[in-house]
């Protein structure tokens, strides 16, 4: 009894095991069957022949077509088609092609304009344009001199540049290295000068190579011979115009473009006084202080004199010519 009864309990453990080994074998195949598969890509959006375009708006000459989508690259081929002579697509003017990814081909380019039937585009070959040769009928101009050779922003100025061998209908030009040439107009010639206007408005300040360009291409430049700069100081007025020896006053003086940092000083043959702490008020007003005590400045002295106004900016002048007089308590000096 003893050994039936241990054999029973050995083949139940058995069993028992079995069944154990029977369900882990089960959920290992569940797990396995369970475990994601990789998606394909989504579908092109484009097939060959369609011509797109980042936008629908059109007016483009030429654009890309598609060539070929690669499934397993997910690529496109693309080319560039062109209009035809009548604004129809289109043409190939060579054989290349580039493969690009697909999902940025159709981020950029969003909308489909045309499509055509690939096999029926031709190629065009543009043919090769020939360079006339030009003739040439002379010396190269020179240019020697711009008269005047300096102008406030946006003025119209009227020059005259000398030179050798312009030519009928040459052309004159002011250049800044970087900008846009300005074309002179009204222009007369003769062989060694050139008469013409010159439209600056809009123009940067700075230095400008003076160009004239003959018909037959030739050209001379004088280089960095013209400047363009801000309006230099106009005076207009000054108060008090009669002052006497030994006066300490306040000089006001109006006019326009008077910029800080200003000096004023009254001048008369080769003797200068100062007019000390120049102030300016809106660009249209400056006051100083003016000592004409002779103990303190030597050069004063009775006479009809000149108020001088320099910006220091640009150092740009402007003069009052129409006199300050500086008397004697008793009497007027010359």
């Amino acid at each position: 009894m003893n050994s039936q009864f241990r054999f029973g309990i050995i083949f139940c453990l058995f069993l028992i095991i079995a069944v154990l080994f029977a369900g882990c074998s089960e959920e290992s195949s569940d797990t396995a069957v369970s475990t994601p598969v990789p998606t394909t890509a989504a579908g092109a959006r484009y097939s060959p022949g369609d011509i797109i375009a980042k936008t629908d708006s059109g007016g483009e000459t030429m654009l890309y077509v598609i060539k070929a989508y690669n499934p397993a690259k997910d690529e496109y081929e693309r080319a560039w088609i062109y209009k035809n002579a009548d604004g129809s697509w289109g043409h190939f003017i060579d054989q290349r092609t580039e493969w690009s990814d697909r999902a940025m081909v159709e981020k950029v380019y969003k909308a489909k304009v045309a499509r055509v039937t690939l096999s029926a585009v031709p190629v065009v070959t543009l043919a090769a344009v020939t360079p006339v040769p030009t003739t040439l009928s002379g010396n190269s101009p020179t240019v020697i001199a711009i008269t005047p050779s300096s102008a406030i922003k946006d003025a119209t100025l009227s020059v005259v540049i000398t030179g050798t061998n312009f030519q009928q209908d040459a052309t004159p030009r002011l250049l800044q290295p970087g900008s846009m040439p300005v074309t002179g107009t009204g222009v007369i010639v003769t062989s060694t000068r050139i008469d013409c206007t010159f439209n600056l408005y809009n123009r940067e300040a700075g230095r400008y190579n003076v160009i004239v360009v003959n018909p037959d291409g030739q050209s001379g430049t004088l280089q960095a011979a013209f400047t363009v700069g801000e309006a230099g100081p106009i005076i207009t007025s000054v108060t008090p115009t009669a002052l006497y020896i030994n006066d300490t006053t306040q000089l006001v003086i109006y006019g326009q473009n008077f910029k800080e940092g200003v000096t004023v000083n009254l001048l008369k043959g080769g003797s200068t006084i100062p007019c000390t702490s120049p102030s300016s008020s809106g660009g249209t007003k400056i006051t100083c202080d003016l000592d004409l005590n002779l103990e303190r400045q030597s050069a004063v002295k009775a006479g009809d004199w000149d108020v001088k106004v320099l910006n220091i900016e640009g150092s740009q002048t402007g003069t009052w010519t129409r006199k300050v007089t500086i008397s004697n308590a008793t009497s007027t000096g010359s």
